[in-house]
C-alpha cells in the first residue's frame, strides 16, 4: 500500500503526539533515564501542540491513523521522527523522510544537509536513510544521542 505522507493538519496534533509516545516508549525508552523520558515528553509535546512558527510537521496516514510522523525544525534540522512498528520496513519513513527535505528545500534555497540528534537505537535506521554520525553519543538533560547529518545534493 502506498501511503502518500502531507503536512499535518490541527486536528491531528494529538494523535501524532500519542503515535510518537508509544513509538518512543517501544524502541527509545528503554535506553533513557526518567529524567531524560520526561525531557523527551515535554519537548514532544512542545513541538507537536504549540503550533510553534519554526517547526513543520509531515505525516503518513493509513485507514485513518496516523502511522508515521516527521517533525523538523528550522527548514534542516528532525526533532522528532517515528514510524508506528506495524508500518516499519515498508518505506514509510523513507516516504516522509524524502517528503520533509522536499519541503525543506523548497522554503530554504541551497539547503546543502539535514541534521538529526539520533537516539542510539534509532543510529542504524538514520544510516539506512543516509545519514552519517559527525560526533560520537552524547547526553543532555538525561537524552542520550548521537549528532548525525545527511548531506543533500547541490541544487542549482
Amino acid at each position: 500500500m502506498l501511503i502518500q505522507p502531507r503536512l499535518m493538519r490541527d486536528d491531528e496534533r494529538e494523535a501524532t503526539l500519542e503515535l510518537v509516545m508509544r513509538a518512543f516508549d517501544e524502541a527509545v525508552r528503554p535506553g533513557y533515564t526518567d529524567e531524560g523520558a520526561e525531557e523527551f515528553a515535554r519537548s514532544a509535546r512542545s513541538f507537536l501542540l504549540e503550533s510553534l512558527a519554526n517547526h513543520v510537521t509531515h505525516v503518513a496516514e493509513a485507514s485513518g491513523q496516523i502511522v508515521g510522523m516527521v517533525d523538523m525544525r528550522d527548514g534542516s534540522h528532525i526533532c522528532l521522527f517515528f514510524v508506528d512498528s506495524s508500518r516499519r520496513a515498508q518505506g514509510v519513513g523513507r516516504a516522509l523522510l524524502d517528503a520533509a527535505i522536499a519541503s525543506a528545500c523548497a522554503t530554504t534555497p541551497g539547503l546543502r544537509a539535514i541534521t538529526v540528534n539520533a537516539a542510539p537505537s534509532a543510529v542504524a535506521a538514520y544510516q539506512r536513510l543516509g545519514f552519517v554520525a559527525v560526533e560520537s553519543e552524547q547526553e543532555r538533560h538525561g537524552i542520550r544521542y548521537v549528532p548525525m547529518s545527511k548531506p543533500l545534493e547541490a541544487s542549482t
